[in-house]
């Protein structure tokens, strides 16, 4: 009686074993189909794998986790990376925590990866994870449909009309103007920059100016040195991996909670506002003809965390971004008299009157200079992006480095714009100098297009 019970179970465990044993099969097929898959592509396309950084910790690569942690501390990262490519080649391999990395500073691999074959790729956990405490939000860390959507949200706010309002750029250069000292004292022109952005862009967003320039204590430290270590607190979360939330980091959220209460109070006051209109003020201008980002956006959602992350990307890569290329212009042309003088020449053909937005784009020389600045001086040093199927990069592969290399789905790519820049063999041996001339050659546009432009797609998507 006693093994008559036991049948049922034995008949539930040899169910359940052959399910086991049928799974397991099913899952060694799906790899050795997935690997006699990869197997043809590397044939099919001559692919050979890249020189590989050497990484201590096959599992996690906590050294190389250390390794960028330590350099961000001592302010070294960028000359450390430069030797990395200069000892491992232009495209290396190694591994950060979870994922396996492809490092590269080849331009056709940039362009496939952000162009090309941009649909294969997506900004992956990396970043969300890093970047999320702040703008979980943003368009600047979505994917596929999230991606389209918050692009296709934002897109009309930047329409040439909406970007070109001069006026209220004059009205803050005036300011910035009006704090330089006349006396021939030395000044801050970094501090400026940043109280100029600021002002401009929450002009831009909110219909009115925070005027830090005239009132410095307006935009307060308190709330400067928040935006500050929200964003170093995300580029050090990025670094850690999936180890970020082990680590505390009570500072890190209490800045990004400051930061969020500025941007929420705004956002609260313009929904408010767009509740108590009749229909008829909704649908009509009642910004005396002005436009307002904010009041823009509030017509299509009133979502209080959609509003905010977007507003923090917006008012993040607007006052930062700017302000660092204009800082670090005036730091070149401070040390360079032959620029500034040819710089006032091509001015003095606007004869004193207010350029207009077609006279900015005409000033060639200017633009030269500003394009020289952002290779020198890249506001975005680097961005990454995960692959979410197996995909061809065009080189980087073998001894030589110029086989192609097969990025396998759920590997991380990054570029170093910062390296990129100051590649002799793409620049020219002059490459470390500040030469706006450069910009006359049909090769430097040809490198700008496949790494200044892709920055501003790495950055935008």
């Amino acid at each position: 009686m006693e093994f008559e019970s036991l049948r049922p179970f034995d008949g539930f465990s040899q169910l359940l074993l052959g399910g086991l044993i049928l799974g397991a099969v099913y899952y060694v097929i799906t790899i050795a189909r997935k690997y006699q898959a990869r197997k043809n592509l590397v044939l099919q396309h001559g692919c050979k794998p890249p020189s590989r950084y050497p990484v201590w910790d096959p599992f996690l690569g906590l050294d190389v986790v250390y390794d960028a942690l330590r350099a961000a501390k001592r302010n070294t990262f960028i000359e450390e990376k430069i030797s990395h490519y200069n000892d491992y080649g232009n495209t290396h391999s190694s591994r950060l925590t979870t994922y396996p990395v492809i490092s590269t500073i080849e331009p056709q691999n940039i362009k496939t990866v952000l162009s090309t074959n941009f649909k294969d790729f997506v900004i992956g956990s990396p970043r969300r994870r890093a970047f999320g405490p702040v703008i979980a939000n943003s368009v600047l860390v979505a994917d596929g449909v999230e991606w389209e959507h918050a692009r296709a949200f934002l897109k009309p706010s930047f329409s040439r009309s909406q970007v070109g309002d001069l006026a209220t750029f004059e009205t803050h250069v005036k300011h910035l103007i009006d704090a330089i000292p006349t006396d021939g004292s030395t000044v801050d022109l970094a501090e400026l920059f940043l109280r100029y952005t600021a002002d401009v862009t929450t002009d831009f967003m909110f219909g009115e100016s925070i005027l830090s320039q005239p009132h410095p204590e307006a935009f307060g430290r308190e709330l400067t040195d928040a935006c500050r270590i929200g964003q170093l607190g995300a580029e050090r979360r990025f670094r850690l991996g999936i180890l970020a939330n082990l680590v505390p980091q009570g500072e890190f959220y209490r800045s990004v909670n400051k930061v969020h209460s500025y941007m929420e109070s705004h956002v609260d006051k313009a929904i408010q506002q767009r509740h108590s209109q009749s229909d008829e003020k909704k649908d009509a201008n009642t910004n005396n003809g002005r436009y307002i980002f904010l009041n823009e956006l509030v017509k299509m959602t009133d979502d209080r965390m959609i509003l905010r992350d977007q507003l923090l990307g917006i008012f993040l890569a607007g006052r930062d971004t700017t302000s660092a290329l204009l800082t670090n212009l005036f730091f070149v042309l401070a040390r360079r008299p032959d620029v500034w003088k040819r710089l006032h020449r091509e001015l003095d053909s606007l004869h004193g009157r207010k350029p207009s937005l077609e006279d900015i784009k005409g000033l060639r020389y200017l633009t030269f200079c500003l394009n020289e600045t952002l290779r020198l001086y890249p506001i975005v040093q680097g961005t990454s992006r995960v692959a979410t199927k197996d995909v061809i990069l065009p080189t980087g592969g073998g001894n030589d480095g110029k086989s192609p290399v097969l990025a396998t789905a759920g590997t991380l790519v990054i570029f170093h714009f910062a390296v990129l820049h100051k590649r002799k063999d793409l620049w020219g041996e002059d490459a470390d100098e500040f030469r706006p001339e450069r910009w006359q050659d049909e090769k430097a546009s040809w490198v700008s297009k496949q790494s200044l432009t892709a920055i501003q797609v790495g950055s935008s998507s």
